[in-house]
C-alpha cells in the first residue's frame, strides 16, 4: 500500500505543480462580469476532467489479485503498463526540456502573442470561430451563463484533454486498481484527487474569500511555476513511469 500510495502522491503533485492548471484557473477568476463564477465553474470542469482520465484508468487496469484467486500476468497488461510508463517517462523528459529551454506556457502564450502572418488552415478558422463566439480571452462581455459555461470546459479540456493532465489521472487510475483493499484503495484514489484539484480549486477560493486577489498573485505563481514547478513535476513523472515500467517488467509474461 505504502509503494502504490507514493506513486499515486507523485502522479498528483505533477498535476499540483502544472503551471497550465492553476494559471488558467487564475485568468478565469480574473474575469470582470462572474469572477467566483467562472472560478467555480472552472474546477467543476476540472473535476469532472480529472473522473474522466481516472475512468480510463480504471477500465485499462487488470483486477487485482486476491487470496482467493491468484491472477497470472497477461501480454495485454504488460502493453498497457508499458505504454503508460512509455507515456510518463516522454512527458517528463519534455517538462524537463522545457524547463532548460524556459518555453513559455502555451496556453498562456497563444492568448497574448499578436499574429505573426496570416495562416488560413483549419488551426486558424478554429481559432478565428471560437474568438467570433467568445469575444476575447477573458469573456467580459459575454452573459454570466455563458462565461460559467466556457469556463467549465476549459476546467475540463485541461484535466480531461490535455495529454499530459489526462495521461497522470489514466496513470493513477490503473495504479489505483492494483490495490488489493477496498479501504485502502479508496483513501489512494482520495489523496490523488485532492491534492490534484488543488491548482483548480484554489483560484475559486482565493477569489471567494478575498475579492480580486487572483490577479494579484497570478503574475508571481506563472513566474514560479514556469520554472521551478516544472522541474519538479518532470522529476516526479519520470520517477512514477519509471516506477510503472519496473512494474511491467517485473509482471511480464
Amino acid at each position: 500500500m505504502t509503494t502504490h500510495l507514493t506513486v499515486l502522491a507523485s502522479l498528483a503533485v505533477a498535476i499540483l505543480l502544472s503551471p497550465e492548471t492553476l494559471i488558467l484557473g487564475l485568468i478565469m477568476a480574473c474575469n470582470k462580469r462572474a469572477p467566483r463564477l467562472a472560478a467555480w465553474m472552472y474546477a467543476v470542469g476540472a473535476a469532472v476532467g480529472l473522473a474522466f482520465g481516472l475512468g480510463i484508468g480504471f477500465m485499462i487496469a487488470p483486477t487485482a489479485p486476491t487470496d482467493a484467486k491468484e491472477s497470472s500476468p497477461t501480454w495485454t497488461e504488460f502493453g498497457v503498463r508499458a505504454v503508460i510508463a512509455v507515456v510518463l517517462i516522454a512527458i517528463g523528459v519534455q517538462r524537463s526540456l522545457n524547463a532548460m529551454r524556459g518555453a513559455p506556457i502555451k496556453e498562456v502564450e497563444l492568448q497574448r502573442a499578436p499574429a505573426k502572418k496570416p495562416d488560413h488552415g483549419f488551426i486558424a478558422r478554429t481559432k478565428a470561430w471560437f474568438s467570433a463566439r467568445f469575444g476575447g480571452h477573458m469573456g467580459d462581455k459575454l452573459p454570466p451563463w455563458r462565461v460559467g459555461l466556457r469556463s467549465a470546459l476549459l476546467g475540463f479540456a485541461t484535466m480531461g484533454i490535455h495529454p499530459k493532465c489526462v495521461s497522470v489521472a489514466i496513470a493513477a487510475g490503473h495504479q489505483a486498481l492494483q490495490i488489493t483493499d477496498d479501504a485502502q484503495r479508496t483513501i489512494g484514489i482520495a489523496v490523488f484527487a485532492v491534492i490534484s484539484m488543488l491548482p483548480s480549486i484554489a483560484p475559486a477560493v482565493i477569489e471567494t474569500v478575498h475579492a480580486g486577489g487572483s490577479a494579484a498573485i497570478k503574475e508571481s505563481c506563472e513566474r514560479f511555476l514556469k520554472t521551478n514547478g516544472r522541474w519538479v513535476s518532470a522529476a516526479l513523472l519520470l520517477g512514477a513511469g519509471a516506477f510503472v515500467a519496473w512494474n511491467a517488467w517485473k509482471n511480464m509474461p
